[in-house]
């Protein structure tokens, strides 16, 4: 996370932030905390298969459950109202290569500077490939740490200049 927050001025105030996070977990609330006290509006997007990774105070989110094998055929659109432009989504979540069908179905939802984070980015090279299929992104910060259970975890931070077609 602090990384990702080198990329976002937690010292200025903002009217209204976005964030959507697939897969969310103790970091849902850490980053709801440090935001909600600059933000005047926070609207929190958590798209989750698993209860037991819900936030704590649930009502502070707009949370999206769905059932894990049914993810090529979630349409977000059908959650997230149509007009909302995401300033921080965060791709956490399912465990699995699963994860690489959310960038397409997130797409109508991002905007030039929106800055994403990919939690576990190496485990699989269809993260790669979706990111760069889907994107063109500054590439803000990476890691690269070969997998092992318990330990720290690859990551890549970007921040979109183009959204393909």
């Amino acid at each position: 996370m602090s990384e990702l927050f080198k990329n976002i001025n937690l010292e200025k105030t903002y009217d209204t932030y976005n964030i959507l996070e697939f897969g969310s977990g103790d970091s849902t609330n850490k980053i709801y905390n440090l935001f909600r006290n600059n933000v005047n509006k926070l609207n929190y997007y958590v798209v989750e298969c698993n209860e037991l990774y819900l936030p704590d105070e649930k009502e502070k989110f707009n949370i999206i459950m769905y059932n894990e094998k049914d993810i090529k055929n979630i349409e977000l659109n059908k959650y997230i109202h149509n007009n909302i432009k995401f300033d921080l989504i965060l791709v956490d979540g399912p465990n699995g290569e699963n994860r690489k069908y959310w960038y397409n179905k997130f797409k109508k939802f991002v905007k030039f500077g929106t800055i994403i984070l990919f939690d576990d980015f190496n485990h699989y090279e269809s993260f790669s490939k979706e990111l760069n299929n889907n994107y063109e992104y500054e590439l803000l910060s990476y890691s690269d740490i070969p997998f092992e259970p318990y330990g720290e975890h690859s990551w890549k931070i970007v921040k979109v200049i183009n959204i393909l077609i």
